[in-house]
């Protein structure tokens, strides 16, 4: 894998916004009708976040962050403090790899990298000992006859979109930051 994680800082405000794209091409014909198009298999994110209250020590964990990536282009792995739970989730075989997936409404895309995973077989929790993570994915030892469930945390792999940071100082120990992130694939 080798992505970096996001340092943990939880004062995240709720000025954030998610941005949801398609880059969909639209064709009428003279007589009116309307066809559609996109060439892209899963939508671009954008995500913008706040952080109105950090501290000095918060501050400068993001802007650590910040410079050992360089400023925008090396991909790493975002916790998003509202989309990052999927319970339940039916997953499906592929070449011997259960690929884990988020559900956002309804339209289900791959995770790129999952944590505190249960898994299950028919409804009967599986011992941890019987399958492995590797990324986004499950792979079991022996392959199990039935339905295989499970419950994780997700990731959603991002970089800066920006090739910086600016922190505004607000009072002692108080600082603000915004950050936009883009989804990599």
């Amino acid at each position: 894998m080798g992505y970096s994680k996001f340092p943990d800082i939880r004062r995240f405000s709720w000025e954030s916004s998610k941005q949801q794209s398609w880059n969909t091409t639209v064709q009428k014909s003279a007589s009116g009708r309307i066809r559609t198009m996109t060439n892209q298999l899963y939508p671009a994110w954008t995500i913008k976040a706040s952080y109105n209250a950090l501290t000095d020590e918060e501050t400068r964990q993001l802007l650590g962050f910040v410079a050992e990536r360089k400023g925008r282009y090396e991909p790493f792995l975002w916790l998003d403090p509202e989309d990052y739970r999927a319970t339940g989730v039916t997953l499906v075989n592929t070449n011997g790899y259960y690929q884990a997936l988020m559900n956002v409404g309804g339209y289900v895309e791959p995770v790129e990298h999952i944590e505190h995973v249960t898994v299950y077989v028919d409804g009967v929790k599986q011992a941890d000992s019987a399958y492995s993570v590797e990324d986004g994915a499950i792979k079991f030892k022996t392959a199990p006859n039935g339905t295989v469930t499970a419950d994780y945390t997700y990731y959603w792999l991002v970089h800066f979109s920006e090739d910086g940071i600016t922190i505004n100082k607000i009072f002692d120990n108080i600082n603000k930051a915004s950050i936009t992130l883009a989804v990599v694939r």
